[in-house]
């Protein structure tokens, strides 16, 4: 009897510990928040630097982020963690290096010569995309770069190095500006710049099933039937060439 006792007390004070933590836990990342807020600006968005923000819409979108927010909503330790672990980022000189690479695209010219030789396995990805986003094939093939999978990402990855403090806002912004300044240059409109997002991602190994709903729902300006998605519509409110 005395040992379930025991037992039962080591386990309540395991579930108390615990608690304590997450409260703790939950304070810390709210007084983090609540400093990031206080020494940023809190100036509304313009239209120009909400269409920057939706060259990296697809991602936002996936990862759960708000389309066009600046500012981070969970702990900042979870973006820490993630520069570190998904992209070894752990100060502002990694950072700008990692975004200069992706801005000059030397991940997605590493394909090109998959577009040049258009292998079977391209042409299973273009049918597939076709497919996924409800547009003709031929539409899908004209596409010949994957230069929207560094781009996307590099809009992203700079709001993330903002939020931890590898970025200054004004950094975060040019690196934005930038990115669409390259995107601009290699094709017109979001419909290429989609294709071209999902051609980099599938060719670089991930599942095309894993984001195509979401960029369909992007690039149609229509998300999910059950619930509204706030600025779902960002490429129907925002041209891809500023005006």
């Amino acid at each position: 009897m005395n040992t379930y006792l025991i037992i039962g007390g080591i386990a309540l004070l395991f579930i108390v510990y615990m608690l304590v933590l997450k409260a703790r836990m939950k304070k810390y990342n709210n007084k983090q928040l609540e400093s990031f807020n206080t020494n940023h600006s809190d100036k509304p968005l313009t239209d120009e630097q909400k269409r920057l923000l939706s060259f990296g819409g697809i991602l936002f979108y996936y990862r759960g982020e708000k389309i066009l927010g600046i500012k981070p909503e969970n702990s900042l330790n979870e973006y820490i963690g993630g520069l570190k672990q998904q992209w070894e980022i752990t100060d502002e000189t990694a950072a700008k290096e990692t975004l200069n690479g992706l801005i000059s695209l030397q991940r997605s010219n590493e394909f090109e010569s998959i577009f040049l030789q258009s292998t079977k396995e391209l042409s299973i990805t273009q049918k597939n995309i076709s497919k996924g986003l409800g547009l003709d094939l031929d539409r899908v093939a004209q596409v010949k770069s994957a230069y929207a999978w560094d781009i996307c990402r590099a809009v992203s990855l700079a709001k993330w190095c903002y939020w931890v403090g590898y970025l200054t806002e004004n950094e975060t912004w040019e690196v934005m500006k930038k990115a669409s300044e390259v995107a601009t240059a290699k094709s017109d409109n979001w419909t290429d710049y989609t294709i071209s997002f999902l051609l980099g991602r599938t060719i670089q190994g991930f599942d095309l099933d894993e984001m195509i709903v979401e960029s369909k729902q992007i690039l149609t300006s229509k998300g999910p039937a059950l619930r509204k998605i706030e600025d779902v519509d960002i490429y129907a409110k925002y041209p891809f060439i500023k005006s």
